[in-house]
């Protein structure tokens, strides 16, 4: 099986992202085909073979004349089938291009007409393997496109099948059209992102190889920029964001949800949803966790597709993408597409850090008690250059910071988790920063935080507790 990993655009050395996105139309030709190798890795001991069947399944011998007798295929129909069936695989492809409409008919006649089970996984795992040894198969299906058998429309009823070897195997051949230039209808497109959206909200009632099917349909259909749009518009983000959040450790599922951000990223009209604090977040989070260079690719280009929207840099700034890029590039990755765009990321969001590391800003930030996530309270620059700043005037800001997490004290949970955050920054950075603290009573301040219910005060009190043990 080919594995694919995602388009890789080339690096543009003048146009910066506009000239990259004229060379996306092209480069997502290749766009995101079922990754089985990938599923095998997320599978364990399963195997190709034990998930798909293809040997067991290519050996069925389904009864065509007994359609024929039920009147629901025609004779010449079965009489076509009749004759592909007593073909090897490596010469059915040559059989069909001779009379290509006549088969192509009679397989959507069969797949529409025909409700059994055999007859429906012999012809979608036949029809999956041509397609994937040559593209000159699924193309045969094209002047079909649009009529009362076009391919979409009933492949698109099979997804809908009980049977997740059936439902998988529509999946893959909706993906191997698209890959070859055929265009769905518009009705098509909307059914298409219709049943994804509404199939990919309850994951549990599909197998791990069907649900990753169904979402390879949304990779391929979002290589337009139309479709982006209508995904957009139905408010799909609202169906991707929730599969990152509870992904389970699946690799796979990460890369191809990443895959679909990256592709919506080369929209205009959605940038400005995507250059958010919570996607961004997620996608940082998820970069410290997974080390798969496919799911960093994607997660890198999204990111410096946005880089220049809005308040992209701060956002990536605040979410500690400076620590992480740094740490990154101690790494030796085999892509170099990776390497090219920590390089970008790390030139911008450098130079935010050093624009926006002011001590001066964040004493009246502290002291004013309207704590935000701005970038000086992630950056190891602010804290390296200015933690000796923290005994001036009688410490006051260090004594501030202290004063929010005092328990009692009425102040905002995000004001507390920030305040947490910069302590242990300052016992990390400043030489005496742990006596200092301890210096202060603080240390009970911190130990009761660990018990607080907001996720983010309990996270950041735990932060502060490892620092003090190991400076």
């Amino acid at each position: 099986a080919v594995s694919y990993e995602g388009p890789r655009l080339s690096r543009v050395k003048a146009g910066g992202v506009e000239a990259r996105q004229k060379q996306v139309s092209s480069r997502l030709v290749m766009v995101a085909e079922f990754d089985r190798e990938a599923l095998l890795e997320e599978s364990g001991n399963i195997s190709s073979e034990a998930i798909w069947r293809t040997t067991e399944i290519r050996n069925l011998k389904p009864n065509w004349t007994s359609f024929r007798d039920a009147r629901l295929i025609e004779d010449r129909d079965a009489q076509l089938l009749i004759r592909f069936q007593r073909e090897p695989l490596h010469t059915q492809g040559a059989l069909m291009s001779e009379d290509s409409q006549a088969f192509c008919l009679a397989f959507l006649t069969i797949l529409k007409n025909v409700n059994n089970e055999e007859s429906m996984q012999y012809l979608l795992t036949t029809m999956d393997e041509l397609m994937k040894e040559s593209r000159d198969m699924a193309k045969l299906f094209k002047q079909l496109v649009g009529s009362r058998m076009d391919p979409f429309s009933v492949l698109n009823d099979l997804m809908s099948k009980p049977d997740d070897l059936v439902a998988a195997r529509a999946c893959n051949i909706v993906v191997h059209l698209i890959n070859a230039g055929l265009v769905p209808t518009e009705n098509s497109v909307r059914s298409l992102m219709d049943f994804v959206r509404t199939e990919t909200q309850r994951d549990s009632k599909h197998k791990k190889f069907c649900f990753l099917a169904i979402l390879s349909v949304l990779q391929a259909l979002l290589r337009d920029h139309e479709r982006r749009i209508v995904f957009y518009e139905a408010k799909g983000l609202h169906m991707l964001i929730p599969l990152l959040k509870n992904h389970n450790g699946n690799t796979q599922l990460i890369y191809q949800v990443c895959h679909c951000i990256w592709l919506l990223s080369y929209t205009n009209e959605i940038k400005p949803r995507l250059a958010d604090m919570q996607i961004a977040a997620i996608l940082t989070h998820i970069l410290k966790q997974v080390q798969k260079e496919k799911v960093v690719r994607m997660i890198l280009g999204t990111f410096v597709n946005l880089i220049s929207e809005g308040e992209m840099v701060n956002v990536l700034s605040v979410c500690g993408a400076h620590r992480l890029l740094e740490n990154m590039k101690q790494r030796t990755w085999n892509d170099e597409d990776i390497n090219a765009d920590m390089d970008t990321l790390l030139e911008k969001v450098s130079l935010n850090v050093e624009t926006k590391s002011n001590f001066d800003d964040y004493s009246k930030e502290i002291l004013s008690g309207e704590l935000e996530w701005t970038p000086m309270h992630r950056s190891i620059v602010f804290w390296d250059k200015n933690v000796h700043k923290f005994l001036e005037k009688d410490m006051t800001v260090l004594k501030t910071l202290l004063e929010y997490i005092k328990p009692g004290t009425n102040v905002e949970n995000k004001t507390i988790a920030i305040a947490l955050h910069d302590v242990g920054e300052f016992v990390r950075a400043h030489p005496s920063g742990k006596a200092l603290v301890t210096k202060h009573g603080a240390k009970p301040y911190i130990m009761h935080h660990l018990t607080s219910h907001d996720q983010s005060v309990n996270k950041e009190a735990l932060l502060c507790v490892q620092k003090l043990m190991c400076h």
